[in-house]
C-alpha cells in the first residue's frame, strides 16, 4: 500500500491511499484531512490528564481525611508518676550575723565631761571593767556637802530624843521637889486659914447674940461680922495658892519626865524624817559618783565605741555596744511556707559567704512568733557556736551568710523538678491523660532535693507527667510516651 500527500486549494493536507485489489489493479482511496487526526490525540491526551488529575486530587483529599481521623502525636516525651520520694529534709536560708543580746552602755548622768576610756573596738572585756571614767568633782563636792548636813541633822535628832544632860535631870528634879514643897505649905496655910475663919465666924454669931443683951455694943458686934468676912477671904485665897502649887508641881513633873523619856513624839518623828531625807540625797549623789565609772554589765566583746574624750554625756547617748558573752547569732528570714517547719533545736550548717569552704554547725534556738507582713517573712534565731579561734575571726556582726537548716528526713510526694514549668507567676506541669492527651495542671510545690520537687498540692499520687519535653506542650497535645 502506498500513502501519497496533497494540498489542496484550501491549504489543507490530504493523503491518499493506494493498494492494489485483488485482481491486480490499483484502487486509490482518500482519508481525513491530518489536522482532524491531531486534535482527536489532543482531547485524548487532555481528557487522560483530566482523569489522572481528577484521581489525584481524590487521593490527596482522601489523605487529608484519614490524617484528620487519626492525628499524629506532637512529641515523643518522657514521663514519670507522682509517688513519694525519699528527701532529706533541709531548708536553705539566709540571714545577717549579729550579736545573741546586744548591750547598749551609756552615761546615766547628764553633763559630765568624758575624762578617760580605757577600751576599744574589739576588746574582750569582763564583768565589771572600767570601760571610761567620768569627771565627778562637782558631784564629789555636793556629795560632801550632803553628808555634813546628814551629820548636823542626826546631832539634832539625838538632842530632840534626849534633850537634857545629867546636870539638867537634877535640876528638874530639884525643881519637883520644890513644888512639892510649896504645895505642903500652901495647904497648912490653907488649913490655917480656914480655923481662923471658923474662929472668927463664931465671934460674929456669938457677938450678935450679946447685943440683945447688951452685954457689947453694936460696934464691937460689927468688928467681929469684919474680921469674919476676912477670914473668909483670906481661906479663898489660901485655897487658890493650893491650886497653884499643885499646878506648879505637876509641871515640875512632866518636866521632870520629858528629860528622862526625851522630847516629844511629833518632835522626834520631823526630826527622824529629815535625817532619812538627808541620808537620800547623800545615796543620791553617792549613786551618781558610781555612775561617773562605766563598767562592763557582762563579759563579752565591745563591738562599737562611740564615747570620745572631752565629750559631755547625756542619758540615752550610748558610749558602747557590746556582744554579750562573745554570743552571736544568725538572724535568718524565711519564707512563711517554710516557717512551720522549722523548730527550736534543730541542727543548722552555717557558711560564711566570703569563705564558702568554712562551715560551723549551729542550733536554732529561737522561731519568731510574728511574720513581716509585707514581705511575708519569718525570723529565725540561730546559734553560732562560741569559740575563740576561727569563729572570732570569720563571724563578725553584720556577716552575710548562708545556712542549711535539717528539718528530718520525710517522704512527700514529689515529681522531678525538671517537669514543673512557671510562666505568669504560677507553676504548673503537663499531666498525661489515658488516651495519650496532655493537660495543664496548676501545682503548688514546697523543698526541692536532689532534682525531685515536693509536692504540696495539685497532683495526686499515681498521676504521670511529663518530664522532657514538657517546654514544647501546650493542654490537648497527643504524645508519643518514650522510654
Amino acid at each position: 500500500m502506498e500513502v501519497k500527500s496533497t494540498v489542496n486549494e484550501t491549504g489543507s493536507v490530504s493523503q491518499e491511499q493506494t493498494k492494489p485489489s485483488s485482481d491486480g489493479a490499483v484502487v486509490q482511496t482518500r482519508s481525513q484531512p491530518f489536522y482532524k487526526g491531531r486534535k482527536a490525540i489532543v482531547l485524548c491526551v487532555v481528557a487522560v490528564v483530566a482523569c489522572v488529575a481528577v484521581v489525584m486530587f481524590n487521593h490527596s483529599h482522601g489523605a487529608q481525611d484519614a490524617k484528620i481521623q487519626a492525628p499524629e502525636p506532637v512529641i515523643t516525651v518522657t514521663t514519670e508518676k507522682v509517688a513519694p520520694h525519699l528527701m532529706k529534709g533541709v531548708v536553705q536560708v539566709n540571714g545577717t550575723v549579729w550579736a545573741w543580746d546586744p548591750l547598749t552602755i551609756g552615761s546615766e548622768v547628764n553633763g559630765l565631761r568624758i575624762e578617760t576610756i580605757y577600751v576599744d573596738e574589739g576588746d574582750k572585756v569582763k564583768r565589771g571593767q572600767v570601760l571610761a571614767r567620768l569627771n565627778a568633782s562637782v558631784l564629789n563636792a555636793q556629795l560632801a556637802e550632803e553628808k555634813a548636813k546628814l551629820a548636823a541633822q542626826e546631832a539634832t535628832l539625838k538632842r530632840t530624843i534626849q534633850p537634857n544632860r545629867p546636870e539638867d535631870l537634877v535640876s528638874l528634879q530639884a525643881a519637883v521637889y520644890q513644888s512639892e514643897s510649896a504645895v505642903a505649905e500652901a495647904e497648912t496655910m490653907l488649913v490655917k486659914a480656914k480655923a481662923n475663919l471658923v474662929n472668927a465666924q463664931n465671934n460674929a454669931h456669938r457677938y450678935r447674940g450679946l447685943i440683945g443683951q447688951g452685954a457689947v455694943s453694936q460696934l464691937e458686934a460689927d468688928q467681929k461680922d469684919t474680921e469674919a468676912k476676912t477670914a473668909d477671904a483670906e481661906t479663898r485665897n489660901a485655897e487658890q495658892k493650893v491650886r497653884t502649887a499643885k499646878f506648879q508641881l505637876e509641871q515640875s513633873r512632866q518636866r521632870l519626865i520629858m528629860g528622862q523619856q526625851g522630847g516629844r513624839k511629833e518632835d522626834v518623828d520631823i526630826s527622824r524624817a529629815t535625817v532619812a531625807q538627808m541620808k537620800a540625797n547623800v545615796q543620791r549623789l553617792q549613786a551618781l559618783v558610781a555612775q561617773s565609772v562605766i563598767k562592763a554589765p557582762s563579759d563579752g566583746l565591745i563591738m562599737r565605741r562611740d564615747a570620745h574624750l572631752g565629750e559631755i554625756t547625756a542619758v540615752g547617748k550610748a558610749l558602747f555596744l557590746m556582744v554579750r558573752d562573745n554570743r552571736l547569732e544568725l538572724r535568718a528570714q524565711v519564707p512563711e511556707v517554710d516557717l512551720p517547719l522549722i523548730h527550736p533545736g534543730q541542727r543548722v550548717e552555717i557558711t560564711d559567704s566570703t569563705s564558702s569552704s568554712y562551715k560551723v554547725e549551729g542550733k536554732v534556738r529561737e522561731v519568731s512568733p510574728m511574720l513581716d507582713q509585707d514581705m511575708r517573712l519569718g525570723t529565725v534565731r540561730i546559734d553560732l557556736p562560741v569559740s575563740e579561734g576561727k569563729q572570732a575571726h570569720i563571724f563578725k556582726p553584720g556577716n552575710f551568710a548562708h545556712a542549711t537548716i535539717d528539718i528530718g528526713d520525710r517522704t512527700p510526694l514529689a515529681v522531678p523538678a525538671a517537669s514543673i514549668l512557671s510562666r505568669e507567676h504560677r507553676s504548673f506541669v503537663y499531666v498525661v491523660n489515658a488516651d495519650n492527651t496532655v493537660s495543664t495542671r496548676d501545682v503548688k510545690t514546697g523543698e526541692r532535693v536532689e532534682g525531685y520537687a515536693e509536692v504540696v498540692s495539685g497532683l495526686n499520687p499515681g498521676e504521670t507527667v511529663v518530664v522532657r519535653g514538657a517546654g514544647f506542650l501546650k493542654g490537648g497535645d497527643l504524645v508519643r510516651v518514650g522510654q
